[in-house]
């Protein structure tokens, strides 16, 4: 049969898709898009001989996994905390999921805050390893960095969403120490704006000491024609609560430094106050009272009123310091 005009087009025309189609295929291999895989990032602090709760404790400064063939960056998740604990692994800084290249570099900045050091690390990483021990780049993958103390980090990689399987070690590297400043601790950006959360504070040494240190304290709550108090509330200078279920703050107990006390109190009409301390005062006012000679606890004491702003002091001994309150504020009316 002769062959039209149009037959001739259509060949024509299927070529030149055939030949798209390839230079599509060349494209995408030479950008790596069939190595990209949906994968995260979770940062922990690891204590392996600590008891304590909050020991590990670690400010993390900033934290960039890059992949230098593609130039891109992955930093933390805007809402990830910045401070983490080792509470074995349960609290971490994190970024969320994305298609991408796994990262090929990293670059880490974070302060210990019982060793009182700043620490850096900028280091190439194992690709091909991380590559090869995904055995199912479909399911995606989670990095996992452990710090653990003296500024060594080892990072670990695992198939997303698996149970029971053993995260495959993909090095072990030994951070720098680097001269920090007290700003890289205390300010925070948001909005475009910065922010001081402690402005107060003096140095470096006591936004550690405002975090670990422990003392020996209770409080005690004096309400306007002695009415009952229904809930006290309180939280550390790490924003974490320190309210436990059988948690009173009226028995001597060994605590860390209080940030804010939320208390609600009253009778028939129910009150509730809030009462946030300065840093710098709080802090030096515990280690003032810690010198002075005797077994007495040291007692935070509050003074709340129905149409007034509420007072505190802190004493020992006979030896009494008051306390302003940072964000004073009258007390809450609650509707009955």
């Amino acid at each position: 049969m002769k062959k039209t005009v149009i037959d001739y087009l259509n060949f024509c025309l299927a070529g030149v898709f055939v030949v798209l189609v390839i230079l599509y295929g060349i494209t995408l291999v030479n950008k790596k898009e069939f190595n990209k895989l949906s994968w995260s990032v979770k940062i922990i602090s690891v204590e392996p001989n600590s008891t304590d709760e909050k020991s590990g404790m670690l400010k993390i400064l900033d934290a960039v996994f890059i992949n230098t063939f593609n130039q891109s960056e992955n930093r933390l998740d805007f809402n990830s905390p910045k401070l983490i604990i080792s509470k074995k692994g349960s609290d971490s800084a994190y970024s969320w999921s994305q298609d991408d290249l796994l990262p090929d570099s990293l670059s880490i900045k974070y302060y210990s805050v019982e060793e009182k050091k700043f620490y850096q690390l900028h280091t190439k990483l194992p690709l091909e390893k991380m590559e090869s021990s995904l055995k199912n780049k479909t399911l995606g993958a989670n990095l996992r960095v452990e710090i653990l103390p003296k500024g060594k980090i080892s990072l670990k990689i695992e198939p997303s969403g698996s149970k029971n399987v053993e995260s495959a070690v993909i090095g072990n590297f030994q951070a720098k120490e680097f001269p920090g400043t007290l700003k890289m601790l205390v300010y925070r950006k948001y909005s475009g704006d910065e922010y001081n959360d402690f402005p107060s504070l003096k140095g470096v040494s006591e936004y550690s000491d405002l975090l670990t240190q422990k003392y020996s304290w209770l409080a005690k709550i004096e309400t306007e024609n002695a009415e009952k108090i229904s809930e006290i509330s309180a939280y550390a200078f790490d924003d974490k609560s320190m309210k436990t279920d059988d948690e009173t703050f009226e028995e001597v107990k060994l605590r860390n430094l209080p940030n804010r006390f939320l208390i609600d109190w009253g009778n028939t009409q129910k009150y509730g106050s809030n009462y946030s301390f300065d840093s710098q005062e709080i802090l030096d006012a515990f280690k003032d009272l810690n010198q002075v000679k005797g077994n007495e606890p040291i007692v935070i004491t509050f003074k709340v009123f129905k149409n007034a702003f509420p007072k505190a002091e802190i004493s020992k001994a006979g030896i009494t310091i008051p306390l302003k309150d940072v964000y004073p504020d009258l007390p809450t009316k609650y509707a009955n």
